[in-house]
């Protein structure tokens, strides 16, 4: 295909000296232009050349499977981990507060977990709610008078938390004069790390004072009756709190002598050397187990004290 020049299809014009325009004759044989897509035109010089692009398959990245565990064990699932919260009295007599993560574990969670939310404690000031306790405030104590707080930790029980045992997410109910006239003077509602003090009909012959008079420590949930001392499951997430004073020791809450936390005897055989740190780091007021001091009272659940009497 081929098109016509401008100039063939126009006169060309010039114009004289005398101001004359004349015309100009067509050219006899005006040039073609040639379209570039024929076969026969070659390409304008300014036409780069095109390419085609091939496409090339990509092999797919091998996959790297785990090597298969040896017969008998397990894949080892990573701990629940909570939120805890701490507040401490500084050796300038200072409060200083934290926050720390740390595995969601009976052992961990039974540092924070004895009283719940507006729980009274005889103090100094008089009644006190466990919640607005600060430390440094006197709190009574049934063998020691008045004694300072250390240390106040507390957490949030979920219901539908994944725990270890469902005790994790339980609470106890004891109803006001469930072990005695004002024992206690009104409804208490206790966390899984609460123990009670309190004397077992098999030690009553015991003579004497304090644990050699026959008082232990028992866990609050041993107690649940269905009746007087009930065990619920809470609707709603529940604060708790525990203390640390200057020495273990038991509180009097509304009536009734509740353990201050310590960690026990042989914490260190039921955790590693990684998981202690972590769980003293919880408490700045101390740097070793031996810093809590000794039992006050022994600790022993009911059905070891049952089994006493009946041999």
């Amino acid at each position: 295909m081929a098109f016509d020049a401008p100039s063939a299809k126009y006169l060309a014009t010039q114009k004289t000296s005398s101001g004359i325009t004349l015309s100009r004759a067509p050219q006899a044989n005006p040039p073609k232009l040639q379209d570039a897509r024929e076969g026969n035109a070659q390409p304008l010089h300014c036409e780069a050349p095109r390419s085609t692009l091939h496409s090339r398959a990509v092999a797919p990245l091998p996959t790297r499977k785990a090597p298969p565990l040896p017969s008998g064990m397990e894949p080892q699932k990573k701990p629940v981990m909570r939120r805890y919260e701490v507040s401490t009295l500084a050796p300038n007599g200072d409060i200083a507060t934290s926050r720390h993560v740390a595995p969601a574990t009976p052992l961990f969670e039974a540092a924070f977990s004895a009283f719940a939310r507006g729980t009274l404690l005889n103090t100094a000031q008089g009644l006190c709610a466990i919640d607005d306790l600060l430390p440094g405030m006197e709190v009574e104590t049934t063998e020691f008078g008045l004694r300072p707080v250390q240390w106040i930790g507390s957490m949030t029980i979920l219901p539908d938390a994944p725990v270890e045992t469902p005790d994790q997410t339980h609470m106890t109910r004891i109803m006001a004069d469930t072990f005695g006239m004002g024992r206690p003077m009104a409804d208490v509602m206790a966390g899984p790390g609460a123990r009670m003090l309190h004397r077992p009909a098999a030690l009553r012959e015991l003579d004497g004072k304090g644990a050699r008079g026959g008082y232990v420590l028992t866990p609050v949930a041993d107690f649940e009756d269905g009746m007087n001392t009930i065990r619920i499951m809470p609707p709603r997430p529940v604060t708790v709190y525990h203390l640390c004073l200057d020495k273990h020791a038991s509180i009097k809450v509304s009536g009734i002598d509740m353990e201050s936390f310590h960690p026990g005897v042989g914490l260190h055989q039921r955790m590693g050397p990684n998981m202690l740190s972590l769980f003293l780091s919880l408490f700045p007021h101390i740097r070793t187990l031996e810093d809590f001091g000794p039992l006050t009272y022994p600790r022993a659940t009911l059905e070891t004290l049952r089994s006493l009497t009946a041999a």
